[in-house]
């Protein structure tokens, strides 16, 4: 289980355990006579057969030529067990691109694009022996953030020992007690989105508390998107 840095409203830190919240079941596949089957990556075809290049070759003879032949399949290369792989870019000519620059597109809540940027590499702040994820005083009513807010992944945020175990519950029961969400960051100054791994997607990052009893569930909610009303058009 992966290790992260919070603190809470007192600007106290501690390190504690966060992990995803359910786990998957795992699914068996059977043949009829009972043996278990795997998964394997196998080639289902290549540059040269892919429509573009057929449509580019064959042009208005591509119905004729699919009829006689089968232009479509790579015999020799169809099937074969795919080991190894690693992703390159390609020029428009189908050629290996080096030295490639990565654009990010960036577009309105009505799905024009409003401009470009260079695409970075994001590296990760939330190291244990960094910053610590810090309680940014915004809260959310919690009804309100789940209409709001798109959340992309879940983590619960878990104690290690007996000490944590009260840091972690006080947390939970203040934010279950006035049913809200606090908005939390990292960075130097608190209030950087989450990345949770080196060239990820930056995150705003929300805390969830439950309490039942002694037990308590701190979840950790990221989103990177938000639901807004668009514009009314002029008639």
């Amino acid at each position: 289980m992966r290790k992260i840095n919070i603190s809470n409203e007192c600007r106290r830190d501690a390190e504690v355990a966060f992990g995803n919240i359910s786990k998957r079941t795992k699914t068996v596949y059977k043949t009829i006579s009972g043996s278990i089957g795997h998964s394997e990556r196998r080639l289902k075809s290549t540059i040269e057969t892919e429509p573009d290049a057929l449509l580019q070759h064959f042009a208005d003879s591509l119905p004729e030529a699919l009829m006689a032949e089968d232009p479509e399949i790579d015999m020799e290369k169809a099937g074969l067990k795919l080991e190894g792989l690693r992703k390159v870019y390609l020029t428009p000519e189908k050629k290996v691109a080096y030295g490639v620059t990565l654009t990010e597109h960036l577009y309105h809540p009505d799905g024009t694009e409003k401009g470009t940027k260079p695409d970075s590499t994001v590296p990760s702040n939330i190291a244990i022996d960094g910053m610590p994820i810090r309680w940014t005083g915004k809260m959310i009513p919690k009804d309100k953030a789940m209409r709001t807010f798109v959340f992309k992944k879940s983590y619960q945020v878990r104690h290690v020992n007996g000490l944590t175990y009260d840091f972690l519950y006080d947390m939970a029961k203040k934010l279950d007690e006035q049913q809200v969400m606090m908005l939390v960051g990292g960075g130097q100054k608190g209030v950087s989105p989450l990345v949770m791994s080196n060239g990820g997607t930056p995150y705003r990052a929300f805390l969830e508390g439950r309490v039942d009893g002694d037990s308590y569930a701190l979840i950790l909610r990221l989103t990177h998107l938000e639901l807004k009303s668009l514009p009314s058009k002029e008639s």
